[in-house]
């Protein structure tokens, strides 16, 4: 139920931009393109932080190269922990997200501001460590059963995947400083593991077995010029 309400807003959020840019009066861009550079900062997983056991700092810098192009880099830091079905994972570590936005709306060429969608490849090197996991076997029915847990040692592992992009950025007054919103369905795309076991915990993508997670980034972000 809750993977369905996010898909229905990821599905809203979408139309909205399609209509959205669609309805922007057609100004014509410049001739110049004069470049943008913007960094900014991750506000939303601060302040989950404070709440549950995931401890997520992430920012970003976006330069606009041409026309409606812009290129991003972002950088950050997580830290989680996987408890579900005996298992019991810690990772921690640096992740990066190199990639592009390409901008919908007609006005960001004046005001920087707008909806926007993009693509990410992201790559997390980590420590995973694996304190608890179930040992199976077959029980006197010939049924596959738990029979114990397990445990491994800390361990460096590695992750990558593909990040598709929905975004839109709202400047605040006549102010350098604008609010930016970010929905990244992420797709598992390369692991290193521990002893042939998936990574349950991949900072920067997300926990769980699954090869599909979505991250939101709702953050400020400072336009140098």
């Amino acid at each position: 139920m809750k993977s369905l309400r996010i898909y229905i807003l990821l599905i809203s959020f979408f139309i909205g931009v399609l209509v959205f840019a669609q309805t922007k009066p057609t100004d014509t861009i410049k001739n110049e393109n004069p470049k943008q550079l913007f960094i900014g900062i991750d506000l939303l997983n601060p302040v989950v932080s404070f709440f549950s056991d995931k401890k997520n700092f992430n920012g970003y810098i976006s330069y606009k190269i041409k026309n409606r192009w812009v290129t991003f880099l972002g950088l950050g830091y997580e830290k989680n922990i996987y408890k579900k079905n005996d298992w019991d994972v810690e990772g921690k570590g640096i992740f990066g997200e190199l990639g592009f936005n390409y901008i919908l709306t007609n006005n960001y060429e004046k005001t920087g501001e707008g909806f926007y969608v993009g693509a990410r490849l992201g790559f997390s090197p980590f420590k995973q460590n694996i304190k608890k996991y179930p040992i199976k076997g077959m029980n006197s029915n010939n049924q596959i059963q738990p029979i114990g847990n397990g445990s491994l040692s800390e361990s460096n592992v590695s992750s990558g995947w593909l990040g598709l992009i929905a975004g839109a950025k709202i400047q605040l007054g006549n102010s350098p400083f604008y609010i930016d919103f970010m929905a990244e369905p992420k797709f598992i795309l390369y692991s290193k593991k521990q002893d042939d076991i998936d990574n349950l915990v991949v900072p920067g993508y997300g926990k769980d077995k699954g090869n599909m997670n979505i991250s939101l980034f709702w953050g400020i972000s400072c336009k140098l010029f």
